[in-house]
């Protein structure tokens, strides 16, 4: 009997093969693919840098939630760094954390000033159009209520809460305040101001919600119907829609947001945190049959989805869990404890940024002359409030200054005839020049 050799292939694969695979899937169609074979190559080598692919393919794939938990594993083995800083960043974005999304950028630049996302980040920062974080005149009292009610609220105090959004509102009657005061009361004493804000916040999703919220609860069907299908056009991120979703059940209209669910998935098939919102509202409409299959897709793309597999063990107990941005919480707590970047004082910014914004108009030296004197004049909540960029009066102020100081008062009138709150930046200007101003300035 003649025996014949064979060769046996060996079933088991290390993680480099499985991790080629992967990057020859770098395809949009072939993500999910991608995203299998990563995970395979990361259980079996449990490198930080396979983590941090992973989670890069999970976030291409519109997979929040299964990106973030990567990025968690990658921190835990070798802490923070540049590339993982810029991943935060990006799915802080995608949840509409912008304040996050700069601290992780702007980290990343100062632990990898040359690394492979430095370019990236360096455009980002000054290139996206950030929300102002401004403060409206006149509203910081206003402002501070409210965050001391916010802070009530969250100890459980609802009296003391609902007295400081009243004081709020009374200081300074700005649609935030009004938001807040509106959420807080009753639907029938708070729809004034929940109407004032949806209609001075136009742009912004909670405002819209609340809004159609209170109709509901008020019996004002259609207004309520009309207010969320305007809600659903501002979703931008997975948090405005998960808000959209949960406001849409509680008005008993899941048909509604799965509208939506249906628009993004379009956009991103394989995101598991959009085919979860399919999940539940297709068990809302008692589509059983339809929500199992979503529940499934969602469970082979990422197996690992603590939420989902709760739903597959218990569906009578499926719910919109509120704390699936906590991964996010977490890697930005990392970010926040990392410590500020060595930073000179608050004049030296501003004359930095002075010097930036006025180059070529006024010279450089002018300009640390003239600022400091007009920079002491200010009051200490003037200086924060200037630092902070949250009242951009002051930025319009330095420049109308130094302009007329130069002798440049054709630009200095443009400028201020183009301000926003050009009454306050005058009054500003007379009180801090005082007798020592140029002369020009008593014109204005």
């Amino acid at each position: 009997m003649i025996q014949r050799r064979t060769n046996v292939v060996p079933f088991e694969r290390p993680a480099a093969y499985w991790a080629l695979r992967a990057r020859k899937h770098y395809t949009t169609a072939q993500l999910p693919n991608a995203a299998r074979m990563m995970r395979k190559a990361l259980e079996k080598s449990g490198d930080t840098g396979l983590a941090l692919e992973l989670a890069q393919i999970y976030a291409g794939m519109g997979c929040y939630t299964a990106a973030e938990r990567c990025l968690i594993r990658a921190s835990v083995r070798h802490g923070l760094t540049g590339s993982l800083c810029y991943a935060i960043a990006m799915c802080a974005f995608n949840r509409g954390n912008e304040d996050l999304a700069e601290e992780a950028l702007d980290l990343c630049l100062r632990l990898e000033p040359d690394g492979f996302y430095a370019d990236q980040a360096q455009d980002l920062l000054e290139a996206y159009p950030w929300h102002p974080g401004w403060a409206l005149p006149r509203s910081a009292r206003s402002d501070e209520l409210c965050r001391q009610s916010i802070r009530a609220l969250t100890v459980g105090n609802l009296e003391k809460a609902l007295k400081l959004a009243r004081g709020a509102w009374e200081r300074g009657h700005s649609p935030r305040a009004a938001l807040w005061l509106g959420m807080l009361l009753p639907a029938d004493e708070g729809m004034r101001y929940l109407d004032l804000a949806a209609e001075e916040l136009p742009l912004e999703i909670k405002p819209q919600l609340k809004y159609a919220q209170a109709s509901f609860q008020l019996g004002r069907l259609p207004q309520a119907r009309e207010r969320l299908i305007y809600a659903r056009r501002l979703c931008k991120t997975i948090t405005d829609a998960e808000t959209y979703c949960a406001a849409a059940f509680d008005m008993n209209r899941p048909g509604d947001a799965l509208k939506l669910v249906a628009k993004k998935l379009e956009e991103t098939p394989a995101s598991v945190d959009y085919l979860r919102l399919k999940y539940l509202c297709l068990r809302r409409m008692g589509e059983e049959e339809q929500a199992g299959r979503a529940l499934e897709a969602l469970l082979e793309i990422d197996p690992d989805d603590a939420d989902a597999l709760f739903d597959r063990r218990h569906p009578a107990q499926a719910s919109l869990h509120a704390d699936r941005g906590m991964l996010l919480a977490a890697l930005g707590s990392l970010v926040y404890a990392h410590g500020e970047r060595c930073k000179p004082g608050p004049l030296n910014r501003v004359l930095h940024l002075m010097v930036m914004s006025l180059n070529g108009t006024v010279e450089a030296e002018n300009i640390y002359r003239l600022l400091p004197p007009l920079w002491k004049r200010l009051t200490k909540a003037e200086k924060a409030a200037c630092d902070e960029r949250r009242d951009g009066c002051f930025h319009i102020l330095f420049s109308v200054y130094l302009l007329i100081s130069a002798g440049n008062w054709h630009d200095a009138q443009t400028l201020l005839a183009a301000a926003k709150h050009k009454k306050r930046v005058v009054r500003l200007l007379r009180r801090l020049i005082r007798r020592n101003g140029p002369n020009a300035l008593h014109q204005l």
